[in-house]
């Protein structure tokens, strides 16, 4: 299996987007891996679904991946514009990483677990990241988690011996 084909199972990389070119660096623990599409592509808006075909392309993004065999992975791709009729020019989402993330979706995915199983200066020191990162990643998992939460009235509200005695002034 040559190496773009590993890539892009292991990445889970699906049409349009196909693994490139992949590059080692053995002194500097580094693995790259460049993702693109085909030209002519149409993608969808990211805020009303419209297909539209690529105005342009982004600069290059990189996203810090899971490791691959305790080398350092990342993905760059260039991504591309679209100009909806609706909304102008947007960039499109990408199906590995949420809008303006630096990590893949897999990487903040096993990152979560990690957090939820020490505190945040060893998660940071076992994921390789700073601690500055795994607090951003904390910060966004929690959000997503209060954003998908449904609004509930109580029905019932208890209320202790203690706190019943209490007067309010």
């Amino acid at each position: 299996m040559r190496d773009t084909k590993l890539y892009q199972n292991l990445l889970g990389i699906g049409s349009p987007w196909s693994v490139d070119s992949v590059t080692m660096d053995v002194e500097k623990k580094r693995v790259d891996v460049t993702v693109s599409h085909p030209p002519k592509m149409v993608f969808a808006c990211p805020e009303c679904g419209a297909e539209s075909a690529v105005f342009d392309h982004a600069e290059e993004r990189v996203w810090r991946h899971l490791d691959s065999c305790q080398f350092f992975t990342y993905l760059h791709a260039r991504v591309p514009r679209i100009a909806c009729p609706t909304h102008g020019v947007r960039q499109v989402s990408v199906p590995w990483a949420e809008a303006r993330g630096r990590f893949t979706k897999l990487f903040e995915r096993l990152a979560i677990d990690v957090l939820k199983a020490c505190d945040i200066s060893s998660a940071a020191a076992l994921l390789r990241i700073s601690w500055d990162e795994a607090w951003g990643i904390q910060e966004r998992a929690v959000q997503r988690g209060l954003a998908r939460k449904s609004k509930r009235h109580l029905s019932h509200i208890g209320v202790d011996e203690k706190a019943i005695a209490k007067t309010s002034t």
